[in-house]
């Protein structure tokens, strides 16, 4: 059973393959069939294992699957769905390297980050808003640290190039932790915020209001300036943008 879930899985990684490592929304249907496929292995197969002792490799994903495991309790929001699929990812990244290669967990993790942002977006009431905020510089960071700090090989020189600076700065934020946790919290969000807005900027999906989230967040952060946004000219008043 453990060879034809992966097996399956390397089937679905064959469909949704190609060149690039960018989400694509044709092919969602595949994605929700390696989430499924990878839901069914951790169900029947990794959870037989890890209450056998049958393999010592899953020794590193029991805290991963404890983490899934509050998630099979009660119903799941959309939010709950896409932190129990982040898991699932996490836990793939160390189980099925070569059933589910990187460029294809590259775009699963893009898929996520849609979904994510979206939710962000469309939520009205304020303290869900926030916790699906949450979610997403989780997924975030889950995206950055398990997946594309380990990637070897880049579409182009300029991605390899700022991925490295971003990689820096998350280290030099990183040595925070031990002495000032709050401000560590902080000044990763800050970053988080800082270059996803780079991302959104050069996606087609009209991402304006989490754009404008993001922005309200940096200026509350002290990360962003915030200027008027109108003025006074020939009896009209002109909008003007926040600038950071």
């Amino acid at each position: 059973m453990d060879t034809l879930y992966k097996a399956i899985l390397k089937n679905y990684s064959i469909k949704i393959a190609d060149n690039t490592s960018s989400y694509d929304s044709s092919k969602e249907w595949i994605y929700t069939k390696i989430f499924y496929t990878l839901e069914e292995y951790i169900q029947n197969i990794l959870s037989l294992k890890i209450e056998n002792n049958y393999d010592e490799t899953i020794k590193d994903v029991v805290t991963e699957y404890e983490k899934y495991q509050s998630y099979e309790v009660g119903k799941l929001d959309t939010k709950d769905n896409i932190e129990k699929n982040m898991v699932l990812l996490g836990i793939s990244r160390k189980l099925f390297t070569h059933s589910l290669p990187l460029i294809v967990a590259e775009q699963c993790y893009e898929k996520l980050l849609k979904d994510a942002r979206v939710l962000v977006q469309d939520t009205k009431m304020a303290a869900k808003r926030e916790r699906a905020y949450s979610m997403l510089i989780n997924l975030i960071e889950d995206y950055n640290i398990k997946l594309l700090s380990t990637k070897v090989y880049w579409d182009t020189q300029k991605e390899k190039d700022s991925y490295k600076a971003f990689w820096n700065k998350y280290k030099e934020i990183t040595k925070l932790k031990e002495t000032d946790f709050i401000e560590y919290v902080k000044q990763k969000e800050i970053l988080f915020m800082k270059d996803d807005m780079k991302k959104l900027g050069k996606d087609k999906t009209d991402y304006s209001k989490i754009m404008t989230y993001y922005k309200r967040k940096l200026v509350d952060y002290g990360a962003m300036k915030q200027i008027r946004n109108t003025f006074k000219s020939k009896g009209k008043y002109i909008k003007v943008k926040e600038v950071a």
